[in-house]
Order: C-alpha cells, then sequence, then structure tokens
C-alpha cells in the first residue's frame, strides 16, 4: 500500500511532500510527455513487499512503452508471474504489482480481471498518448480524479493531494454533504468536492488529451440468483474453513512482521486463527467498565483470545478518541470506527508495525447487520400510516436500542417500494434536516439526490434476487468501499499502515453468493456458517456473545449541540456528531480544500 498520483494535461503543483504520511518509505516522480500533453506519474512508496530500490516506482515494463503508479497487494501475483514469465515477459523485482505491467502488454485493461488483490493503479501508454486508471472489484484501494476545463486529469489516492496538484476541486458538493449527513459517510462516486469523483470499483478510466474520458467494466461482484446451490451447514461450514484459511495465509505476504486488529469478534477472530503463526501481535480497543453498550465486553473478549491463540496484544484505550477529527485525506465520516482504527494504527506504527489484518467484510458477505436479519420479515410487511404514526411515539421517550430499531423497522414498513424499505434502515436524517443545516432548499439534498447511488447499485441487480439479497449486495457494493474500507483506509494510512482484508478474497466473495438464503440469516439470527466455524475454533463465550459493532458507546460521543434530528437517541447523537463534523469542515475547507486540522 503507498500513495499515487499524477496530472495529464497541464502540471501546475508539486509533488513534493505530496502524500507522505502514505508512503514514509520513499517518493519519485516520472515527467512524460503523452501526445503533446505534459503528464507527471508520482507515487509515495511503502515498502512491504521487495524492500530494495528494485521495488520503487514508478515503474516501467521493458521497452518503456507502460509506465506505472501502484498502490496496493496482489495476492495471486507468483502464479501470475510465471504466466508472463511462460509468455518471454522479464521481471526487474520481486514487486507483486509487476505482473499488472507485463498482463497489460498483453491484454490491455482487461488484464485487470485476473487480479485477486487490492489495488488502485495509473498506467501510461507512451506510444498511443492514452493514460488508464484502474480500482480493484471491490473498492479497498482508493482513487479520485478531476477533470479540469481545458480537458486535463488529475488523479490521487485520497482529495486533498488533488489541491497539492493544482487542480481546482469545485468547492464544496452540497449534495455529497446531504448523503453525508443522511449516512455519516459519503458514497461514491461522490467526494465532497464539486469537481473530484471517486473512481467507480471495478472499472477503468481511459483519459487521452482532447477526446472524452472513457469507462470500462472490467470486473462486476454482484450475487447470481443461478449461483446458489443447495448445501446443508456441515458442508458449508467446511469450505468457509478452507477458504477463509487459504484467504488469510494469502494475505500474509510481505517481507515485514503483520499484526491482526482483534475486536473480539467472529470476523477477525477467525482471521486471527486462520493466521496461525503468520502473525506475531494484535491490537484492541479497551474501554472502562460502565462505558456503556456491552463496549468493556471487547477487551474481556480479546483476552480470552489472547490465551486461546497465544498471541501478545496491545490494548489501546478507546477514551482517547476525540470524534471529531477531520481527516488528512479531505474525506468526512461521522463513525467513531474511524478514530478508534486510527488509535490502532499509531499505536502499531509506534511498535514498528505496518502491516494489520482486519475482519472487515464478513458481515456484508454473510448476513451480520440487524437489518439482514429483519429481512425476511421486512421484504413482506406493510404498515401504511401506522408505520410513520407509531415511530414518532416510541421515539418521544428514553428507550433501548431495540425500541430504537423497532422504530426504524415500522417506518421503513411504511414503504411499498422495497428499496425504501431498506434505506429506512440506513439513514439518520432527513431532507427537511439536512437542508436545515446546510442552509440549501430541501430539493438539493432530497432523498432523490442522496440515494442516488445505493438507487443505481440496486436497479443494477439481477431479477431474481431474494429482498435479503439485494440488501446485502448493495450494502457490499456501496456501504462497505463508501464507509468500512474508507475509513479503514484513512485511519491506517495516515500512520503509513496497511490494513488488508481477507474477508474480502475474491475467490471467497463469489463462493459467498452460493449460499442459500437459511444459511445466512434464520429465525432473526444471522452469520450462521461463520458462527458454527468459529464454534470449532475459538472459545464459545466469544462466539456466543451479544453483537456490538466497531465503535464508541453512544454516551462518549462527543458533539457541540444537543441532541437533534427526528430518528430516536442514538440516531439523533450520530446526526449531531454529523451535523458538528460538516460545519467544522466547511468552515475549514475553503481555506485548506479540506486538508485535515484539528
Amino acid at each position: 500500500m503507498c500513495g499515487i498520483s499524477g496530472v495529464a494535461g497541464r502540471i501546475a503543483g508539486a509533488t513534493t511532500g505530496l502524500l507522505a504520511h502514505r508512503g514514509p518509505d520513499g517518493s519519485a516522480e516520472t515527467r512524460l510527455d503523452l501526445r503533446g500533453y505534459p503528464t507527471l506519474l508520482h507515487h509515495a512508496r511503502l515498502a512491504i513487499v521487495d524492500l530494495t530500490p528494485a521495488g520503487d516506482q514508478p515503474m516501467t515494463n521493458e521497452d518503456g512503452r507502460f509506465v506505472m503508479v501502484f498502490n496496493g497487494e496482489i495476492y495471486n501475483h507468483l502464479e501470475l508471474r510465471a504466466y508472463c514469465e511462460s509468455k518471454g515477459h522479464t521481471f526487474t523485482s520481486r514487486m507483486d504489482g509487476e505482473v499488472i505491467l507485463h498482463l497489460w502488454e498483453m491484454e490491455g485493461f482487461r488484464c485487470l480481471s485476473r487480479l485477486n488483490g487490492i489495488f488502485a493503479v495509473a498506467i501510461a501508454d507512451t506510444l498511443t498518448g492514452e493514460l488508464f486508471l484502474g480500482r480493484d472489484p471491490m473498492g479497498v484501494k482508493p482513487l479520485v480524479y478531476s477533470i479540469g476545463p481545458d480537458g486535463s486529469i488529475a488523479f490521487a489516492s485520497e482529495p486533498s493531494a488533488l489541491a497539492g496538484l493544482g487542480a481546482d476541486l469545485g468547492g464544496p458538493d452540497v449534495g455529497a454533504l446531504g448523503a453525508f449527513l443522511s449516512f455519516l459517510w459519503v458514497p461514491a462516486p461522490l467526494t465532497l468536492f464539486r469537481n473530484v469523483r471517486s473512481l467507480p470499483v471495478g472499472q477503468v478510466l481511459r483519459w487521452a488529451g482532447g477526446e472524452p474520458v472513457r469507462m470500462n467494466t472490467f470486473r462486476r461482484i454482484i450475487p447470481d440468483p443461478a449461483a446458489v446451490t443447495r448445501q446443508t451447514l456441515d458442508e458449508a461450514v467446511g469450505e468457509l474453513r478452507n477458504r477463509i484459511g487459504v484467504a488469510t495465509q494469502r494475505q500474509l505476504l510481505g517481507d515485514v512482521p503483520i499484526s491482526v486488529m482483534a475486536s473480539g469478534g467472529v470476523d477477525s477472530s477467525l482471521v486471527w486463527d486462520a493466521a496461525g503463526g503468520g502473525v506475531d501481535e494484535a491490537f484492541t480497543i479497551r474501554w472502562p467498565a460502565g462505558s456503556g453498550e456491552g463496549s468493556a465486553d471487547d477487551a474481556d473478549a480479546v483476552a480470552r483470545l489472547e490465551e486461546s491463540l497465544r498471541t501478545p496484544v496491545h490494548y489501546i484505550d478507546g477514551g482517547d478518541a476525540g470524534h471529531t477529527y477531520l481527516p488528512l485525506s479531505g474525506d468526512l465520516y461521522a463513525d467513531p470506527a474511524f478514530e478508534l482504527t486510527r488509535l490502532i494504527a499509531e499505536a502499531s506504527r509506534g511498535v514498528r508495525r505496518k502491516v494489520l489484518l482486519s475482519g472487515q467484510g464478513g458481515d456484508e458477505l454473510f448476513g451480520g447487520y440487524r437489518r439482514h436479519m429483519v429481512a425476511p420479515y421486512l421484504g413482506h410487511a406493510f404498515s401504511g400510516r401506522l408505520g410513520t404514526s407509531l415511530p414518532r411515539l416510541m421515539q418521544a421517550a428514553p428507550g433501548t436500542l431495540t425500541t430504537e430499531f423497532a422504530a426504524r423497522f415500522l417506518r421503513a414498513t411504511s414503504h411499498r417500494d422495497p428499496f425504501l424499505r431498506y434505506m429506512e434502515l440506513c439513514t439518520y436524517s432527513n431532507a427537511s434536516e439536512r437542508a436545515r443545516v446546510l442552509g440549501c432548499t430541501e430539493a438539493e439534498v432530497s432523498d432523490e439526490v442522496v440515494f442516488a447511488s445505493h438507487r443505481a447499485a440496486w436497479s443494477a441487480l439481477p431479477s431474481g434476487l431474494t429482498f435479503l439479497r439485494k440488501m446485502m449486495a448493495v450494502d457490499l457494493g456501496v456501504y462497505l468501499p463508501g464507509l468500512g474500507l474508507s475509513y479503514v483506509d484513512r485511519a491506517g494510512m495516515e500512520f503509513g499502515v496497511e490494513i488488508r482484508v481477507p474477508w474480502l478474497d475474491l475467490d471467497l466473495v463469489e463462493w459467498s453468493f452460493t449460499l442459500p438464503d437459511d444459511l445466512l440469516v434464520k429465525r432473526m439470527k444471522g452469520k450462521l456458517v461463520p458462527k458454527a466455524l468459529a464454534r470449532t475454533v475459538i472459545p464459545p463465550e466469544v462466539v456466543d456473545r451479544p453483537k456490538r459493532g466497531f465503535g464508541a458507546p453512544t454516551n462518549t460521543l462527543a458533539t457541540g449541540q444537543q441532541t437533534a434530528g427526528s430518528r430516536g437517541h442514538r440516531q439523533g447523537k450520530y446526526f449531531a456528531l454529523a451535523t458538528d463534523i460538516s460545519n467544522r469542515w466547511l468552515e475549514a475547507a475553503p481555506a485548506s480544500a479540506g486538508a485535515g486540522r484539528r
């Protein structure tokens, strides 16, 4: 993992120090001419595979026609290297990303479909004058770009780096800020800036000076109803045991020590177990007793795993998270998981560890969220007006998190459109609240505007999928890259720490689509297969404890205002937090283009 950036058509900035937090081990650039358009490719290196200068970038193929900067890891690079060598190609390093250059020579952008890994890549073709940008099909690695009025293009791993390259970011995007107040994050392709877009997952952008930018899809990762097969729980558990083992062992790739982010949940615990002796230590957050919502139990579960798996653990005080940090990247998150991941990354880097394994993705693949567990009922229930009036009464009085979710469920059943039912379980505000905070019209931040990315993903799904599978597919394609993978990348890379996600190994992801609904969710219980596997390898008290997301107790959220919003105490607290963060960002953005500051 590293940081990449570049400009084609107009170079108005400098790369000195650009993305140094993502790549503290070295920095280099190459200047090219693409059909008369001056071009710059820049790479900030985090050295993990082939620590020698041979692994430095920008990198070229044998005859120098293709020039590449690459961010990520290619886990099947050894077999791809053997294939390229069998076709007569010569390698100059052991760096895993070098396989892309040689595959590209033979197959063009379609070669990216061969890669099992996490990546963002830019390749300049000095013969044709084209520049290509590509992003992995799960969206693990970020890549944003901006097209100038003169047809020039700038790209980078983070939005704030584009300003350093001289790109005009265009000022705040009201629709994106509305989405942030709705979801606590911004869904792609939107970013906080009007002139900046996130490259869609699994796609390649082609730029050639003077021609329209063109997009091509090289791989789509969506469920196919025809792939579902009847299988027993025992059969599925056996298959998952093998696949998570293979995926985790692949992701031990590297020439540096590897550690694990331990939350005390099933997903990170199974990765920790599957890594065996491949990880040398673990990092977790510890909350003091009485913090609320069972948060103190997480560290107790990790301590039990420390005994069982015999891996030393670093315990980090969760109270150090301030919940108001504006990321260096120019993104925003009103989810405390971002702050907590920053604490873990900072501690990891403090002991010279720059690779962590994470449990991200397990919930999206196997039905781990509460909204998945109610899907079999939500797909058929309709309450009409009762679904709008009763939740108001339930939310008027203090209640439990379960009561608040029940109110959300009832509100969801008031919609006839299945898509809107799903969205009611994902949102933290309505249009009038968003407009009040941003000082704009409701039309500018309407549900139609802020739901656009989700609606597009929902509409693109194949017919024949169940309501549960549709929800999970949109979570996997929009929610996960927009929040979970995004904050993990930004939080880790602020300290030059790579965070890998074995659950999103492409072979494992596509196998998960073969599971029938009753092996995902049954009688209000989810993640049946991972939990059944976990009971065979980790202590049962860890597996069977109540699920708790990786986050802070609601009563610790630091906001500058009282609870706001119309959707209950917890949702109101998060909406208030998002309001505070967006206000602080808007104050900082005119002077800093969104660069992080306290």
